[in-house]
């Protein structure tokens, strides 16, 4: 059984069942295992780039088989949504959804599956993944308790952690759904003011998804096409700095297995400084192909 010393700050408005914890032992119990090209990652959230197998541009896939659990939604009694999927007013890429949730409330598992992921990690701070049998995962950050581990078999509604609060303090959970490593829009397929599924059916387009790599593209194009009005003698002249360093500028394209710290040694660059290069920060992931800036 789960230590219920974990939970004894959990609202008292629910009462909590926790369940036998009954893990996976074969590679043949990891949902979409082939899928996913036979990986299993328990330490990032998104660790390589994958081909999704779209046919004619498009994916159907099906959420809740008939011998499934159905659809939990992941909180209860909230309908507020403090910040949606996208650009947000900083131009900034939003990954998911943050729903406001009393610090320390009950967080559920919204589809069967299998915990991929539960650690802290980055500014997701507490975090669990979730892999569902259809190739679905689910994103669960902010959590200020964890109370599964990877591995661990779940049920829909079967509590994962405790919601806690942002880096800014304020009270959320932070929601994402992903699909072979590439995330989207959860209202695709959950009306969050009712809290149920909108179908049972969910069709990806290429165009609905968005990778790590394209979601920092997409912020700094949007930050430099805000910019393009500014025509004060500074700016220019810090953009032809910018220009001549570009034009100096040495990339390198990431292979499998390599890491940021790899290739600082390779390239004899400090780690900090590689990461400030490609503004990046030590926690993010690198996907195969993706090129690094290295001078």
């Amino acid at each position: 059984m789960q230590d219920s010393s974990l939970v004894k700050n959990v609202a008292d408005s629910e009462e909590l069942v926790l369940t036998e914890t009954e893990r996976i032992h074969e590679t043949y119990q990891i949902p979409a295992y082939s899928l996913y090209d036979n990986y299993w990652d328990t330490e990032h959230i998104c660790s390589r780039h994958l081909t999704i197998p779209f046919e004619g541009n498009s994916l159907r896939i099906i959420l809740v088989q008939s011998n499934n659990n159905p659809f939990v939604f992941p909180c209860i009694g909230t309908t507020a949504i403090n910040m949606e999927y996208g650009l947000t007013k900083a131009k900034e890429f939003h990954t998911g959804v943050d729903m406001a949730v009393k610090s320390d409330s009950p967080v559920r598992c919204c589809f069967d599956g299998v915990v991929r992921l539960a650690r802290i990690y980055g500014d997701y701070g507490r975090v669990v993944v979730v892999r569902h049998y259809n190739g679905l995962e689910t994103v669960y950050a902010n959590l200020s308790k964890i109370m599964v581990k990877p591995g661990q078999i779940l049920q829909s509604g079967d509590i994962i952690g405790a919601s806690g609060s942002s880096n800014k303090g304020v009270e959320q959970l932070h929601f994402e759904t992903r699909f072979m490593n590439e995330c989207f829009n959860p209202a695709m397929f959950i009306d969050f003011e009712y809290m149920e599924l909108k179908d049972n059916t969910l069709v990806l387009n290429e165009s609905d998804m968005m990778s790590q790599v394209q979601a920092k593209r997409e912020s700094v194009q949007s930050r430099e096409t805000e910019g393009k009005g500014s025509t004060s003698k500074t700016k220019a002249e810090g953009n032809n700095a910018e220009r001549q360093q570009e034009e100096n500028a040495e990339y390198h394209v990431v292979k499998a297995g390599e890491t940021m710290y790899r290739i600082s040694i390779q390239y004899q660059v400090p780690l900090a400084k590689l990461l400030q290069m490609n503004k990046m920060k030590e926690s993010d992931v690198i996907d195969v192909g993706q090129r690094i800036r290295v001078k």
